[in-house]
């Protein structure tokens, strides 16, 4: 994981309201993450999983999907993807986007705005510039039978009827 990088997830952190930051790859693992949300790792994980899931049902039923957002009991999950994001991990270069847990009353706007300048910066680093990934992965294959609850399959298998 580059400096660059942890360097991005700062100045997200920056923003007002922002309580946790996470890059996450097309998999729905988390690859670097700060800040002060404190889920245990098993939570983390099954977190990110069901938010990359998310994306995935989005752009099966209405494309190209560049953010979700939904608010729980204590704050907001936003999800911003397709920014073309790329790090190098253990397993070679890897596209993610970001996943930002903030306070219920954060400005989206502005919290959409920050994103994509410090995407834009992220990307002319040198460390990052000319990364590139070999193989692309597909969100969508997490929409499977095997790696979604009988609940969620059948609510998926719906949405497709509809």
């Amino acid at each position: 994981m580059s400096k660059a990088h942890e360097v991005f997830l700062q100045e997200l952190m920056r923003i007002p309201g922002v309580k946790s930051v996470m890059l996450v790859n097309q998999r729905g693992e988390v690859l670097l993450s700060t800040g002060q949300f404190t889920l245990n790792s098993q939570a983390t994980v099954q977190l990110a999983t069901v938010i990359t899931q998310s994306v995935a049902v989005a752009e099966s039923m209405y494309g190209k999907t560049d953010e979700i957002s939904t608010l729980f009991g204590e704050g907001r999950i936003t999800a911003i993807t397709n920014l073309d994001l790329m790090i190098e991990s253990s397993y070679g270069v890897q596209e993610v986007f970001v996943i930002v847990i903030s306070a219920p009353n954060a400005n989206l706007p502005t919290m959409r705005m920050t994103i994509k300048v410090a995407a834009s910066k992220l990307k002319m680093d040198k460390a990052v510039r000319d990364l590139r990934v070999s193989v692309r992965v597909d969100r969508r294959n997490l929409l499977s039978r095997d790696k979604l609850d009988a609940t969620s399959w059948e609510l998926f298998e719906a949405m497709n009827r509809a």
